[in-house]
């Protein structure tokens, strides 16, 4: 993110699947999650020395990275620290959660595989003999990971940083309320799909398939946390990435899309070796590869304000967001640089559960001069989705990075 003069870049390492959340029911569950609330700690006392301001904290990430930054906003309310929220194509509604008893059965399976002992053996020498185990043997008698990666292992319900009730939470306000800029990308189903293919698994998945991954997994999920913010107050923008170049393409048939993650090469400007036979990046690319990286450091400039008067030489600011209301932003749509609106019910038609917004939110909660007014009750419908500088800002990057100004 070269172009974003003095912000203040961070990332941190946590840890992840079954060390990161083993599952041991006689342990400490959601150790990663832990991880990245003492990186922010961390960040919070000694930014200053690097020249960032600790008061301007914005906590962003991507798929897994985005939903810790969405489990952070529930599960530290009593001392956020941080000034703002990023989740890209991931939120804590739409990861899900793995209940303690299904947490607890992976564990089991592993230690079992390893000789550790089962769910009818002692628990403390359990731990202490899969503590004696090297971590290749662990990763080799984990499940696999399938299409999607993911082993199983993941945020467990402990009701401290992982909560089974968040929908109740959000009515409740039960969070922490400072500004949010979440979405998705278009076609998140795209890497998935290319690695079934990968796979030989294509023809274990439909169309209808696919397309309900990205409804429920991605798009519901991110206005309903996009409807949670406004609902309560918080000044909130609502993105849906579309670039598609030459170098970010995977398939042609069926065309890949903005894949999952197919912007963080964008966002951190990086683009392949060409003797690899990736295309060099395009003009056009180019340009909102900018414009892009301008917003997200904008933000955490301002969280409340930054992003109601940012062009980045297109446009004259995002419009804060309300369902119903021209007020999705675009990115790189037809790969064009600039914000493109366009109401929200164009793509969350679909999704099948709601989280109301007030009529009073909706007129005088995070709106701005350049949208306001009231959504018909029908284009308010979305869903808990699928499964389970000093002056300047600072971006702390979860699962990818993190961003302090």
């Amino acid at each position: 993110m070269s172009s974003c003069r003095n912000r203040k870049l961070t990332s941190n390492s946590y840890r992840l699947n079954i060390f990161g959340f083993p599952g041991n029911p006689n342990g400490t569950n959601n150790l990663g999650l832990l991880d990245q609330r003492l990186a922010v700690e961390w960040v919070r006392d000694n930014i200053a020395n690097f020249g960032g301001d600790p008061s301007r904290i914005t906590l962003f990430g991507q798929s897994a990275g985005g939903a810790s930054v969405d489990y952070y906003s529930y599960a530290w309310t009593s001392d956020p620290i941080v000034a703002g929220f990023i989740p890209e194509s991931g939120t804590a509604i739409g990861l899900g959660q793995i209940k303690p008893d299904q947490s607890a059965s992976l564990w089991y399976n592993v230690s079992t595989k390893l000789g550790c002992g089962d769910a009818s053996s002692d628990g403390a020498s359990v731990l202490s003999c899969m503590r004696t185990k090297n971590y290749t043997s662990i990763l080799q008698a984990l499940p696999s990971g399938g299409v999607t990666g993911t082993t199983g292992f993941g945020p467990t319900i402990d009701n401290v940083v992982v909560f089974s009730d968040y929908l109740n939470r959000s009515a409740a306000g039960n969070f922490i309320k400072k500004p949010m800029l979440v979405g998705n990308a278009d076609n998140e189903a795209g890497l998935f799909r290319a690695v079934a293919a990968v796979q030989g698994k294509s023809s274990q998945y439909s169309d209808a398939y696919w397309n309900a991954f990205n409804l429920l997994g991605f798009v519901c999920p991110a206005a309903a946390r996009a409807n949670i913010s406004v609902a309560n107050g918080v000044p909130t923008w609502r993105y849906r990435w579309f670039g598609e170049f030459p170098n970010t393409i995977i398939t042609t048939v069926p065309d890949s899309g903005a894949w999952h993650a197919s912007e963080l090469s964008v966002l951190f400007n990086y683009t392949g070796p060409a003797s690899l036979g990736i295309p060099a990046v395009t003009p056009e690319e180019a340009a909102i590869a900018i414009y892009f990286r301008g917003a997200w450091a904008t933000f955490a400039k301002d969280p409340v304000n930054g992003l109601r008067t940012y062009s980045g030489g297109n446009g004259t600011g995002w419009p804060t967001y309300l369902p119903g209301q021209n007020a999705l932003v675009r990115l790189a749509y037809q790969n064009l640089t600039g914000p493109n609106l366009a109401p929200s019910q164009m793509y969350d038609s679909g999704c099948p559960v709601t989280f109301a917004v007030p009529s009073s939110a909706l007129v005088n909660g995070s709106t701005n001069a350049t949208a306001t007014g009231t959504a018909p009750p029908s284009t308010v419908t979305k869903s808990e989705g699928g499964r389970r500088e000093t002056g300047l800002g600072l971006l702390v990057f979860l699962g990818t990075l993190l961003f302090a100004l």
